[in-house]
């Protein structure tokens, strides 16, 4: 180990190759493909802590990444032969009821979340998989089940704690250092760790209404006509995933409804009839504590594997182009049988509300995300499976763009591989993203994740 870094934390807080199972475990990431062998990892437990961290990078020319969930696919959370933050210790949650507020530490996980504010009844807007990171899923746009009623997750966000690319320790909110926090919501791995969040809270009186409803491929056009008809009138205590999925027992391709509902069981059966009209031949919906919802998607989003992550955008719910599309999963790729393909019906009026220039985020539309979560084993499949994923994607946004691709579309970096480019991702915002980058972070220390060149 470094003698300079070695002086600069505590002997607990940096670990290197030489210590074995420690450093094993810290490199290990959500995928096998986004695992890099760095030469420092910084367990940080301060703001301080990652400011020295950053310094040190910086002084010594060492490539830098930011640890927090470690979901990231493509390895912006990694670094080979580098230097990694990582904020995992960093995961304190203080709830404000007064205030209706909960600080938390960048390095939290939404399970953090969702345990200490159910203890108040109380609930922030989060993802659905509540083993993702509080801070990737923020600084990129966040949506979650309580999206339809509140927003993205960045819409609920007071204020933020970012280091800086010169270590520099800066709050911002919408009256201090308002433009960072403009560029931290949306773009915020261009800008610096953030080592707290302050959320909005949000009282959760009752149990949700959830679960998973299986079907048989032969209901395809049927589940997606039923999900058309629900979609028109869903109100914003409404939500639903429609999963390409393999579950367990039998693992052959099926069709995965989780349906949300912030009401009663009876109520959301009614809300849902469409769908219970289809007989689906597995039923496990029932009133739970809200926690519980962010778990339901866990079982097909654990750990370990080659994953890859694309996404696109589509308007209407066309059974027409889904039947294509589940027919080339069911067929193609026999071998990556753990992957899964989400449509994210999440009504979106309240995302809309907010204009597309009010943050740094630019995926604000009438549409709804899909995403090819990919998942395999073996190393000699990559260009194969990515490959294949690309090619659904161009399909669909091909068949959106007769007639019906609205102007403007943009891309969300979260449900990405980053391949795709920091202008698709950031849009109509990326100039002004440029010369905030030019100001914050001249010399592009954060280049990790989309990254914006800067601008003078």
């Amino acid at each position: 180990m470094s003698d300079n870094i070695a002086s600069l934390f505590a002997e607990d807080q940096v670990l290197t190759p030489d210590d074995g199972e420690l450093y094993d475990k810290a490199i290990q990431r959500w995928s096998d493909t986004a695992v890099r062998r760095a030469k420092y990892i910084v367990l940080a437990e301060t703001a301080e802590d990652v400011s020295k961290a950053i310094r040190f990078a910086v002084e010594n020319n060492l490539d830098l990444a930011i640890k927090g969930g470690g979901h990231s696919c493509s390895g912006a959370s990694s670094s080979e032969g580098g230097l990694i933050v990582d904020l995992s210790r960093m995961n304190q949650c203080v709830v404000d009821l007064e205030r209706r507020m909960i600080k938390v530490g960048g390095g939290a996980l939404w399970s953090d979340v969702d345990t200490e504010t159910s203890k108040y009844g109380m609930a922030a807007v989060g993802g659905t998989v509540n083993h993702t990171g509080v801070g990737g899923l923020t600084v990129g746009g966040g949506y979650g089940w309580l999206t339809p009623r509140y927003g993205l997750v960045i819409d609920n966000l007071e204020e933020a704690e970012v280091v800086t690319a010169n270590g520099e320790i800066v709050t911002c909110n919408e009256t201090k250092n308002a433009d960072l926090f403009w560029g931290i919501r949306g773009a915020g791995s261009n800008f610096g760790p953030a080592t707290s969040f302050t959320f909005k809270l949000f009282p959760r009186p009752n149990p949700i209404w959830a679960g998973l409803l299986v079907y048989p491929p032969s209901l395809l056009t049927s589940l997606f006509d039923a999900a058309a008809k629900w979609e028109k009138t869903a109100s914003v205590d409404e939500s639903a995933l429609i999963f390409f999925g393999c579950p367990a027992p039998a693992f052959i391709p099926m069709l995965v409804v989780i349906p949300f509902y912030n009401g009663s069981a009876q109520e959301g059966r009614e809300k849902f009839a469409p769908f219970f009209a289809l007989g689906p031949i597995s039923d496990t919906t029932r009133e739970m504590p809200y926690p519980e919802v962010n778990t339901l998607h866990n079982p097909m989003a654990t750990f370990g594997d080659r994953k890859a992550l694309k996404s696109t955008t589509f308007t209407t719910v066309n059974a027409e182009h889904f039947q294509k599309l589940f027919d080339n999963y069911a067929k193609d790729l026999p071998e990556t049988k753990a992957s899964a393909i989400i449509f994210e019906l999440h009504p979106f009026s309240k995302i809309t509300a907010i204009a597309e220039s009010a943050t740094a985020f630019s995926n604000r539309g009438n549409w709804y995300n899909l995403i090819f979560v990919m998942r395999w084993t073996d190393p000699a499949q990559d260009k194969r499976v990515r490959a294949w994923a690309s090619e659904q994607v161009d399909f669909l946004r091909g068949e959106e763009e007769q007639g019906v691709q609205p102007s403007g579309r943009r891309r969300y970096g979260n449900y990405a591989e980053g391949d795709e480019k920091a202008r698709e991702v950031h849009g109509g915002n990326f100039e002004r993203l440029a010369q905030l980058k030019g100001k914050y972070d001249p010399d592009n220390v954060f280049h990790k994740w989309f990254a914006i060149p800067p601008k003078p």
